[in-house]
């Protein structure tokens, strides 16, 4: 997992020439039960370097914790309120706090997306559907329940919450291998720091390579920042401070409904049947990568306010729905008009429904293409095409292609014309 700070927010920790200190008298009795609950013991507590972020934090960026904790107003109580339910610590929520500071369209440079920051192969792994249409990593719920799972795994494998946690950074096998350098899955041997000049030297099957640091700088920064989220979040004095104590005992304030609507079904669709702001349902399913409901499945979940359900199921119609859309790749020698024919549409169409400003097109460019529901289209077969290939580019079935083609045999030439139904 890699970890997704804004630029403003989650910053390299300043070193500051002298350091305040702590004591116990300086943390609420909740921030102490925080750590407690996920194996932070006092040693943590008073460990200088934690101290030092938990200090910068205090002088400078109370205000932007306060700030994440309001606009986190639908997911903050809702992945705590999962957390319980599923018998996990409501404290690991501030782990989706560093990893995202809540934002489900996170996004960092090596691919990691959404709240809990999972990358392709993980969330796969972990049952998130991702691909051309949706990205259920933006999804709050579903990815909440996948990184509860993953930290469950991790929790069997290492004993304890603080490593589950760093494991979830920086990855188990770099975990693994860093208890072995350290000789123990303390805590406080792990973050050791050992003298810099010493890291030139660190490298595979080098005798000196068990002298480099057991974990990399980013997890031990990792576990430091949400023991502080977590310190600050927690904290009665701080909240108080910025007239944000509701923040201690909010519950789910704007709970969301699902509810299931047909293949090619728009966000604008929903949100007109409803009576809400476009803005609002798109950003409650952000996990629709094109604000359309995909082809491939017949009914598809979708969340909306829950207090318009009962409007929802009074005046949604899915028989209005006259199109699904597709995403078409542009393919060496395609032009709009090219296009346009081959899915039976004016190219004009193609060009107003994707905003295109000039008629030029990129090789590999996604335009989206609406596509009249059974509409028949004239296919011509490539090198390299199956019945299955190209049952499957235009979300259609093998049978259903044999059946309109007046067909038994599963055997195709290149050159040929195949009728399609879509």
């Amino acid at each position: 997992m890699k970890l997704l700070f804004s630029t403003f927010f989650f910053t390299t920790i300043t070193v500051f020439a002298s350091v305040v200190s702590f004591d116990h008298s300086d943390f609420d009795k909740s921030e102490v039960s925080f750590m407690q609950t996920l194996d932070l013991d006092e040693s943590f507590l008073k460990e200088k370097e934690f101290q030092r972020v938990k200090n910068n934090y205090l002088e400078y960026r109370q205000e932007q914790v306060v700030n994440i904790l309001s606009n986190a107003s639908i997911y903050y109580p809702l992945i705590k309120d999962i957390l319980k339910k599923e018998g996990m610590p409501e404290e690991l929520v501030y782990m989706a706090m560093a990893e995202s500071a809540f934002k489900n369209r996170a996004y960092s440079s090596a691919k990691a997306v959404g709240i809990w920051q999972f990358m392709p192969y993980t969330a796969k792994l972990y049952g998130l559907r991702v691909d051309e249409y949706v990205d259920e990593r933006r999804d709050p719920i579903k990815a909440t329940y996948a990184a509860i799972r993953y930290m469950k795994k991790l929790h069997r494998q290492f004993g304890k919450w603080s490593l589950a946690m760093m494991a979830y950074n920086c990855g188990e096998g770099r975990l693994s291998w860093a208890i072995k350098k350290a000789g123990s899955n303390e805590l406080n041997k792990l973050l050791e720091v050992k003298p810099k000049r010493k890291a030139y030297r660190c490298k595979r099957r080098s005798r000196r390579f068990q002298k480099c640091q057991a974990l990399p700088a980013e997890t031990r920064r990792y576990i430091r920042k949400i023991a502080t989220l977590a310190s600050l979040a927690e904290s009665e004095r701080m909240l108080n401070k910025h007239n944000a104590s509701y923040l201690l005992n909010r519950g789910i304030s704007y709970p969301m409904a699902k509810v299931k609507v047909p293949s090619g079904t728009t966000m604008d669709e929903v949100a007109r049947a409803i009576e809400e702001r476009p803005s609002k349902i798109k950003a409650l399913n952000a996990t629709l990568k094109y604000s359309f409901v995909p082809p491939y499945v017949d009914n598809f979940e979708i969340y909306i306010p829950y207090e318009k359900l009962p409007v929802f199921k009074e005046d949604f119609k899915p028989s209005a729905n006259k199109n699904k859309f597709i995403v078409y790749t542009v393919k060496q020698g395609d032009n709009l008009s090219s296009i346009g024919r081959k899915f039976g549409i004016r190219y004009k169409l193609i060009k107003d429904f994707n905003n295109l400003r000039s008629s030029f097109l990129k090789l590999k460019q996604k335009l989206i293409i609406p596509v009249q529901k059974n509409q028949i289209i004239k296919y011509r077969v490539k090198k390299g095409d199956s019945l299955a290939s190209i049952a499957k580019k235009y979300q259609t079935s093998v049978d259903r292609i044999l059946k309109l083609n007046n067909r038994n045999e599963k055997i195709i030439y290149v050159g040929e014309y195949l009728e399609l139904s879509r």
